[in-house]
């Protein structure tokens, strides 16, 4: 009788490990694509589109060595300075108003919500030109950031130093999916013209190189 109450308790023990793991088809990148073909270029990332509250790093630079030293401070993050924080780029950025513009100190206000970048860079410069003859702009978006939860090792929001990052490089510095994690029921949060809405994604298709979701923009939560 003990001996059939160990070898229950073994069965039992045995299919709980089987049943709480979760299948590898769900835990494997891209495992439906023909490895025998060669890949696909991915997507070329689709720009981001500037929102109410994002913050823009405007550097101004001219021949004039006081004019380029009054519009750019010590700190700023496209100085020399290598101690680049959060708080820095908060404080010497242009948060985009609820009316869609950015202050700039004596030169004004410049609409640039609902635009790419280079389009706010081009509105910015034209304002300068105003003032100041031959100068150079430099426009880049100050708050990059993307947060990853869930079933990974590192749940946690990122900050993002460059233009564009795809959604395996975001689980990739997130530590990548735990045991539990299932790659076909991925759910992506994303804003757009000031609205957020829920996608759902399936990482274990090839697909999702061709989908518009592969690149992540600012503020997405996976």
């Amino acid at each position: 009788m003990k001996k059939k109450f160990y070898t229950n308790q073994l069965f039992i023990y045995i299919l709980l490990i089987i049943t709480s793991c979760t299948p590898l088809s769900k835990i494997t990148y891209l495992n439906e694509s023909d490895y025998s073909s060669e890949w696909d270029v991915s997507p070329i990332p689709t720009p981001h589109y500037l929102e109410i509250g994002d913050i823009l790093v405007v550097k101004i630079l001219s021949l004039d060595e006081n004019m380029t030293n009054f519009f750019n401070v010590d700190n700023n993050v496209n100085s020399s300075n290598d101690n680049i924080t959060a708080a820095n780029i908060y404080l010497n950025g242009f948060t985009i108003n609820q009316d869609g513009f950015i202050e700039i100190p004596y030169i004004g206000d410049v609409l640039v919500v609902n635009k790419t970048i280079e389009e706010a860079k081009k509105s910015i410069k034209v304002e300068v030109d105003k003032y100041f003859k031959q100068a150079t702009v430099i426009v880049k978006l100050g708050n990059f950031n993307i947060t990853v939860l869930g079933e990974v090792n590192r749940p946690n929001s990122y900050p993002i130093y460059k233009d564009n990052i795809s959604i395996l490089e975001a689980i990739a510095i997130s530590g990548g999916i735990t045991d539990y994690g299932d790659l076909s029921k991925i759910k992506l949060l994303r804003s757009s013209n000031n609205q957020k809405k829920i996608h759902k994604i399936n990482l274990t298709k090839k697909d999702i190189i061709h989908s518009e979701y592969y690149y992540l923009k600012n503020n997405d939560l996976l």
